[in-house]
């Protein structure tokens, strides 16, 4: 996931790993060659409008809710229909009132409206403090929580990996993180809770006891879920 950091010049660019010790675990467990994180990657303002969500020190929130301000007046002067002007008017008493609009009251699709029409705060908004900031690994797992993120977990020989998903996230779309062509031939996936294995402590054994589960499409995936995915193509 990209984040986008607001208001702070001095900041540490660039892709961080997230600190994730169920994969030195899951290393031991599969005899793993290597373990390989995931990522998320901290960018400049430049990238507000493209970015999965957004960092900001507590002291620049009202800057960065005057962009959306200035969206919001820029949009009602055009505004064509009544609906449109409703659901503005509504984003300018939450901005007044300095509460960003990832607060806000909206439905799904007003928020996928909001995000297409330039408005910054609509995204998931990480308010930090400085002390934060020289708390890294920290930072990084606190960001990527409140962005609406959680991790699945592959075991395997050659690598451990954790991989990226929203949360809410179906077993197809897991697939989809891995390899669009496991999505597109997607069978079924074999799902083990990590604490399950790891309180079992050996992965056949694991699933002898009837710990590994068969999933389909539509299964919503959870934090440390240990997935094998069958796929056809």
């Amino acid at each position: 996931m990209k984040a986008a950091v607001f208001g702070i010049p001095d900041f540490l660019f660039g892709k961080k790993a997230l600190s994730d010790e169920r994969l030195d675990k899951l290393k031991e467990l599969y005899r793993s060659v290597k373990v390989t994180p995931v990522q998320v990657e901290f960018t400049t303002e430049k990238d507000l409008k493209v970015a999965d969500a957004v960092v900001c020190l507590d002291e620049k929130k009202l800057d960065l809710l005057i962009l959306d301000m200035e969206v919001v007046e820029s949009k009602l002067e055009r505004s064509e229909t009544e609906d449109e002007k409703k659901l503005l008017k509504r984003c300018q008493e939450y901005l007044e009132k300095e509460v960003s609009l990832c607060e806000g009251d909206f439905s799904d699709e007003e928020k996928k409206w909001l995000a297409n029409n330039n408005f910054v705060s609509v995204k998931p908004v990480v308010f930090i403090t400085k002390n934060e900031m020289e708390q890294f690994p920290a930072l990084v797992k606190k960001v990527y929580k409140e962005a609406g993120r959680i991790s699945f977990l592959t075991g395997g020989v050659k690598e451990s990996r954790g991989w990226e998903i929203r949360k809410g996230a179906t077993a197809v779309d897991a697939a989809h993180a891995i390899h669009s062509d496991i999505a597109r031939g997607f069978i079924r996936a074999e799902v083990m809770s990590y604490d399950d294995l790891i309180k079992v402590g050996n992965v056949n054994q694991a699933k002898n006891e009837g710990h590994l589960r068969q999933e389909g499409k539509e299964y919503i995936v959870k934090d440390g879920d240990v997935m094998e995915f069958k796929f056809s193509v």
